[in-house]
């Protein structure tokens, strides 16, 4: 066991499981996801630390525990199909790999996207597409979805987003309300959105959905 590997295994071990994590699936999939894969080589030291990974760039990778309580209230199953919507977004794409048949991760650096392929041959994920592109506008191309996760905070949704989401499908997001993120997931139903507070946590705002541009709940 190298360095990196018993760091992940410390992470799941103090940061993880603490959180209330009980979902089998999840713990493996996290377990099973070299992080520092992800990281640029001069950040590589902060791969497991407790907290978000600034990438640059407007960037970042959730903080893993945040990750798994989503993924563990998503219950994402193997025959489901995910679309992944943020910057710096391969290392919750491939850990959501691991629980789903088919993952499209939408982000619109592309150096991140070019680091993220690379990272997720090397961690054995092969069922991951990275797209580099307008976060809101997503991957129509790829849809429909059963999931939509959002991989960094939001204040609403954009039309051209939900539309690629299937009737029943689920919708995993982080709402940035004032001082406070809450964590919710939402059910489609008919074109409306009925959400479920999960957990509140700290999740950077991706700017592309700020209140200020035209959106729907």
């Amino acid at each position: 066991m190298n360095s990196y590997e018993n760091l992940r295994k410390t992470m799941v071990d103090t940061q993880v499981r603490p959180s209330g994590i009980s979902s089998f699936d999840v713990i493996e999939a996290i377990s099973q996801v070299p992080r520092e894969l992800f990281v640029p080589d001069k950040l590589k030291t902060l791969s497991y630390v407790e907290g978000n990974i600034n990438l640059g760039g407007e960037g970042f990778i959730i903080e893993s525990r945040i990750l798994a309580k989503l993924l563990q209230n998503l219950a994402i199953n193997i025959k489901e199909s995910v679309i992944v919507v943020g910057r710096g977004c391969g290392y919750t794409a491939a850990v959501i790999g691991k629980l789903s048949e088919l993952v499209v991760a939408v982000d619109s650096n592309k150096a991140n996207v070019e680091m993220s392929n690379i990272a997720a041959i090397s961690a054995g994920v092969d069922n991951t597409i990275m797209v580099e592109g307008e976060l809101a506008v997503g991957a129509p191309q790829h849809g429909p979805y059963d999931v939509l996760v959002f991989s960094g905070g939001i204040h609403q949704i954009p039309e051209q987003l939900l539309e690629q989401v299937k009737e029943s499908g689920r919708i995993a997001a982080f709402f940035n309300e004032g001082s406070l993120t809450h964590a919710k997931i939402g059910i489609k139903s008919r074109g409306v959105i009925s959400w479920r507070t999960c957990f509140d946590c700290d999740i950077p705002l991706l700017k592309e959905f700020e209140a200020h541009n035209k959106f729907v709940f």
